[in-house]
């Protein structure tokens, strides 16, 4: 239908080429170029910061936790984890089908529910999407002459990140070798002992004041003490007399009654009695001034006069009594009844009296005791102040110690709650409203230093500037940056990930000429340029793709003899691949190694519709038929095998979708390449073809072939011959397609080949057991750019500390180690195989390991090169042991270089082994004897961010009275209680400290702790050979119960990659079985040609063979695609046959005949594609190597299967077909 339509219509034909050429060119160019095809991998890195924190705290703390929810995320098949120090890396794998973006939301919602488990010095968790597209794209070093690291630092932050970023693409700039600039404040363990100093002498100032106070006061008390002695001893003497008088009065009386009683009865006596009376009298009055002296006394000395004053007043009465009585006397001796009287009652007042004496003197008691007694209260609540004074100041001393308060958590508080400045609200008046910010961020050095921590009585304001050393530090003598001898900045360059490499590439390296024109001091190399390598590739690989359609046009002049046949094809090539070229666009595939590579194969291939097309409308032809009607039924009489051996290569890739991982991220783009390729030939086949030989296939007649015609007389021959002895034929070639099979078992393999590139890389680190310091490290990194910038294939060399890329997160290396970057002149004259050996050779003087990448784009880095072994358990000192014997295994095998294990980057650390049973008789467990041990050996605390001069600067708190030795760590105080009191025990009393070694990481995988072990292959030797070697010595090894051990690496890869190819393969060869019995209508003719293709992979393998290639993934996909194109052949040789037989010809006679009519269309087709690759096999140009296993096989299977072909295929026609083939005929009433 299409070649009559195309025939009628040639416009038609010729208005859809010209969109088929238009669309093609407009979608070339806006198609975009990269290396690899855009990949979606099923992997999430979840990075966590934990500074400070050792590998098992990490483990712990951060990383046990997140594999526990991870794991219960729906589609995560693997969970691996990384605790470095200071950092957790947990890996997710997920299944293919995961919805990733639901995953990282479902990831996201598991870290907001355990981050609140961590601890407050725990980094924010951040979730990645693994991607290729993170990886650098250009890695560029930048140096200014006259310019010191911190300068060019300044420079490459102010000028050249800007100029970069802007660039339209670029996602990220990044940095190594800058030097880095924070705020550090370091307590001062002096300023701080200086100010404790003041403190304590202000409160011993107050303290002696007040015991002075209490001094005094005691002292005043004794005074007291003993003048109350002295004065109530007075009293009571006083007292005492008071009382002896009184009795004498009263005796006195009682003499004067008895007189007057006696005068009654003697009246001469009376004036004796008068006379003694006036005698006590003048004793009264004499005694009444004593008692009135010693009332002065009292009332001087502020004792209590009250009894004086009465005993004075009872004595200045009885005076007056007595007075009275002699007056009476003397005037009445008659009387002296009556004054007897008087005189009684005189005696009974003195009686009163002198009781009212002894109870004053027992009140008088009463009261100096009582004061007694408080003087004695007195000074002993002086004695307890006194004594409560002094611990106070035991006390107050202790806690004035402004060690313990002023620390880096403390600190940082302050300085965050200070340094803030947020947006509160808002606040309007009639006609405006205004926004409320609530506080100023700090802006220079100086507002830090003078931020308020406290105010003392007695001391006053403290600043931070009191008690710490505030300066600017940087990382200068930790970075290092080597440019081609001089110190500078490397600058890592991502781009968005629907940029085109490519372009991007450009516009980097016309805004670095932009900045390097006119500055003839600033130097930037290109060190890993994704953009020079993708146009080197992608040239080279168009450079194929022409060379192979001249060669294809070449052989078709050769065979046809003739211009205008051989025009046609040559049309038809360029419209196949702007068609295929379309296809890729609108399907949003990209140009890039895989995708063109696959254009490249399909050059000879797109050839072989229009071959067998032309050839049989130029057979009809030359045997007379017009050259329209040999247009159209010549074209139309192939249509059902070409269409048949369309779908016979196309098919062979549809079993890609029941592959995953990698294999099918890379090979999709190759397999859909060649399908639009195929498909494109086959419409131009059935449409451009006969239109256009309607048109230029004027002439009948046909050249003379002599050589080719002799040739096809001796095929004839040999063909009647081997029909003749077909067992001598098939046996052969069974014993062939043993070798080959023996001798694939014995062949080496490899994920991917090795790639040639103009940039290389190289490590450099110290031997095993060997410690290098960092001036070491770099005083040989600066010897090796040295060395290596001599080598004539040497453009630039540049070295960093480190990692440099951030893969390197992923590393469970150390820090120390060096990074070095090797671009080679694009016209380098040898290869990178070469150079590295140069390198390795010229650099052997060195005191170091050096590991040399031959090429920054070799792409199995992108799966785990080398050889990997795992050793799974939980015991980290039983993983050790188990490593050190995997390592034995490593060295005793042939091949096996640079042997590197987990315990290359062990770190020694001090064991703290507690005692529980000591510990809590402290009341101490080991978890509070950790925190105790944990938080007097934090040194340094990252605090907030002040901005100063416009740029960013960290603010990191060190502590500097935190800094312990291992002595001071076995002396360490631990506090507890005892008794329940307060107690304190040195930490060697409660644990035993030792030595250990420990890694610098600890693995995990599915949540099991895991150390590996790795090695690299050298050149004479195979990683696939290799590999089998080690596992068969690991299935020997006695490993211990619970412990596994797993070899892994690029040998893992590329059994699971092979697994999948080999089911593609077996998948691909029951699809073209299929087609075949649809197309010829027969379950026999379809088995007799399926065995052309053994005798292919029979040619593929001894190709690889011959060429000493590797088996690799890109071999066994050369495979994949023989199956598919190699019974293209057969199908067209069988379907001739079939025809002639239904013409009523026999089958001996068929098969002849076949030979002779097909032999060259056959040909053609296989010289056509064979030469189309041979530039590829032949590894012409930069990246060749990928798709150069591809095309030996290609090559080798479709030289030897064709040659074969044409005998096994007619014999085993032969053989199978013995019936007679019947047409059948419908008649139009039927």
């Amino acid at each position: 239908m299409l070649p009559k339509f195309s025939v009628k219509k040639p416009l038609t034909v010729f208005v859809a080429m010209i969109l088929v050429l238009v669309l093609g060119v407009v979608s070339f160019t806006k198609m975009t170029t990269d290396l690899l095809p855009s990949m979606n991998l099923p992997y999430v890195i979840a990075y966590t910061p934990y500074p400070g924190a050792s590998p098992e705290k990490v483990e712990n703390t951060v990383t046990n936790p997140l594999e526990e929810v991870f794991s219960t995320v729906s589609g995560v098949e693997n969970v691996t984890s990384i605790s470095n120090e200071n950092v957790s890396m947990v890996i997710l794998e997920f299944s293919q089908d995961t919805n990733m973006d639901s995953a990282m939301i479902d990831l996201n919602g598991q870290v907001d529910l355990v981050k609140s488990k961590f601890d407050d010095t725990v980094g924010s968790t951040t979730l990645m999407k693994l991607n290729p597209d993170m990886m650098p794209i250009m890695m560029v070093s930048v140096d200014v002459d006259g310019m010191s690291q911190e300068e060019i630092s300044t420079y490459v932050n102010d000028e050249i990140i800007p100029s970069l970023e802007r660039i339209e693409g670029v996602a990220s700039v990044s940095a190594t070798g800058l030097v880095e600039s924070q705020l550090q404040i370091a307590l001062d363990t002096d300023k701080i002992d200086s100010l404790n100093k003041k403190i304590k002498a202000n409160i011993n100032s107050e303290l002696d004041k007040n015991e002075k106070k209490i001094d005094d006061g005691i002292s005043k008390l004794d005074k007291s003490e003993k003048e109350l002695d002295k004065k109530s001893k007075e009293q009571i003497s006083k007292l005492s007399e008071a009382s002896v008088e009184l009795e004498s009065g009263l005796s006195q009386l009682s003499s004067a009654i008895a007189q007057i009683q006696m005068m009654d009865s003697v009246g001469d006596s009376l004036n004796p009695t008068i006379s003694d009376a006036k005698k006590a009298l003048n004793d009264s009055e004499s005694k009444l001034k004593d008692f009135k002296n010693k009332l002065k006394i009292a009332e001087q000395n502020g004792l209590d006069t009250s009894i004086l004053k009465e005993n004075i007043a009872s004595l200045e009465s009885t005076i007056k009594t007595i007075k009275i009585s002699i007056e009476n006397a003397e005037k009445g001796l008659n009387s002296s009844s009556a004054s007897l009287g008087q005189l009684q009652a005189q005696q009974k007042e003195l009686k009163s009296q002198k009781k009212q004496l002894e109870t004053a003197k027992s009140t008088l008691n009463q009261e100096l005791t009582k004061a007694s007694i408080k003087i004695i209260q007195g000074k002993s609540q002086l004695e307890s102040a006194k004594q409560e004074l002094n611990k106070s100041r035991e006390e107050a001393l202790k806690s004035a110690d402004l060690s313990s308060k002023i620390t880096p958590d403390m600190i940082n508080s302050v300085l965050t709650a200070e340094n803030f400045s947020m947006p509160a609200g808002y606040v309007s008046d009639d006609t405006k409203q205004y926004s409320v910010k609530v506080g100023d961020k700090f802006t220079s050095i100086d507002q830090v230093e003078d931020l308020l921590l406290m105010s003392i009585d007695g001391i006053g304001d403290i600043y931070l500037k009191d008690i710490a050393d505030i300066k600017y530090e940087n990382n200068v003598s930790k970075s290092y940056t080597n440019v081609n001898g001089n110190p500078g900045i490397m600058l890592s360059i991502e781009k968005t990930s629907t940029a085109s490499t490519s372009s991007v590439c450009d516009k980097l390296n016309q805004t670095i000429d932009s900045l390097t024109n006119g500055n003839d001091k600033l130097h930037i190399l290109s060190l890993m340029d994704q953009g020079i390598y993708i146009d080197m590739v992608i040239n080279s690989i168009l450079d194929n793709l022409l060379y192979g359609g001249i060669l294809a046009i070449i052989v078709l002049l050769v065979f046809l003899r003739s211009i205008k046949p051989t025009v046609i094809i040559a049309f038809s090539i360029p419209m196949s691949l702007l068609f295929a070229v379309v296809l890729m666009y609108f399907t949003d595939i990209s140009l890039n190694m895989i995708s063109l590579s696959g254009l490249s194969l399909g050059v000879g291939m797109l050839v072989d519709n229009s071959i067998v097309v032309i050839e049989n409308i130029y057979r009809m032809r030359n045997n007379g038929v017009s050259r329209y009607k040999a247009a159209v039924y010549g074209a139309k009489q192939v249509s059902g095998a070409i269409f048949a051996s369309t779908l016979t290569t196309i098919c062979v890739f549809l079993p890609i979708v029941f592959t995953d991982g990698i294999t099918k991220q890379i090979f999709t783009d190759m397999g859909l390449t060649i399908a639009y390729s195929l498909i494109a030939s086959l419409i131009i086949a059935l449409t451009l073809v006969p239109c256009m030989a309607s048109k230029l296939l004027t002439s009948a007649d046909e050249k003379e072939h002599r050589w080719f015609d002799k040739f096809v007389d001796f095929y004839e021959t040999l063909l009647e011959k081997a029909l003749s002895h077909k067992s001598i034929v098939l046996v052969s070639a069974l014993i062939l397609l043993c070798f080959a099979g023996f001798s694939a078992t014995r062949m080496g393999t490899a994920f991917m080949p090795d790639m040639s590139s103009t940039q290389m890389t190289a490590t450099i680190s110290p031997k095993e057991g060997q410690e290098l310091t960092d001036d070491d490290l770099q005083k040989i990194s600066d010897d090796f750019v040295k060395i290596v910038g001599k080598i004539d294939d040497v453009e630039g060399v540049g070295a960093m500390n480190g990692s440099g890329t951030m893969i390197g997160m992923s590393s469970s290396g150390s820090s120390n180690s060096m990074s070095v970057y090797i671009v080679l002149k694009e016209d380098m004259k040898h290869s990178n195989k070469e150079i590295a050996k140069m390198i390795k050779d010229d650099t052997s003087s060195l005191n170091c390991d050096i590991s040399v990448n031959e090429s920054t784009m070799d792409m199995g880095s992108m799966v785990g090169s080398g050889i990997n072994i795992q050793i799974k358990g939980d015991n980290l000192d039983k993983l050790q042991d188990i490593s050190k014997d995997m390592v034995d295994i490593l060295k005793n095998t042939d091949g096996a270089i640079d042997i590197k294990s987990s315990l290359d980057n062990s770190e020694v650390e001090q064991r703290v082994s507690v005692n529980k049973d000591e510990a809590m008789k402290y009341g101490l467990t080991v978890a509070q004897v950790y925190q105790q041990i944990s938080e007097k050996l934090k040194s340094e605390t990252t605090s907030t961010t002040i901005t100063s001069n416009s740029n960013d600067l960290a603010v990191v708190i060190k502590n500097n009275t935190s800094e312990t030795t291992i002595k001071d760590l076995k002396l360490l105080e631990i506090k507890g209680t005892k008794n329940n009191k307060d107690a304190k025990v040195k930490l060697n009393k409660i644990a035993t400290i030792t030595n250990a070694t420990t890694p610098a990481s600890i693995n995990h995988k599915n949540q099991t702790r895991y150390m590996t072990v790795s090695a690299s292959v050298d050149e004479d030797h195979n990683i696939g050979l290799i590999s089998r070697d080690i596992q068969s010595k690991i299935d020997d090894y006695n490993t211990p119960n619970g412990y596994e051990v797993e070899l892994t690496g690029e040998n893992e890869t590329i059994n699971s990659t092979m697994k999948d190819l080999v089911l593609m393969i077996l998948l691909a060869i029951v699809f073209i079985y299929l087609i075949m019995v649809a197309q010829f209508q027969s379950l026999l003719s379809p088995f007799i040609v399926m065995f052309t293709i053994p005798l292919a992979f029979t040619g593929g393998l001894l190709g690889l063979l011959v060429t000493r290639q590797i088996l690799s993934v890109t071999s066994m996909l050369g495979f994949l695609i023989l199956a598919g194109i190699v019974v293209n052949n057969g199908i067209v040789f069988v379907d001739y046959v079939n025809q002639l037989r239904l013409d009523g010809v026999d089958k001996r006679t068929a098969l002849l005949e076949t030979g002779r009519a097909r032999i060259r269309p056959i040909l053609m087709t296989a010289m056509t594609t064979i030469l189309a690759m041979s530039t590829m096999a032949l590894g012409v140009g930069m990246g060749s190597e990928l798709s150069q296993g591809l095309s030996i096989v290609t090559i080798g299977g479709l030289l030897y299967a064709t040659l074969l072909t044409l005998f096994i295929v007619p014999i085993l026609y032969d053989i199978f077909h013995r019936r007679e083939m019947k047409k059948i005929i419908i008649d139009d009433e039927d």
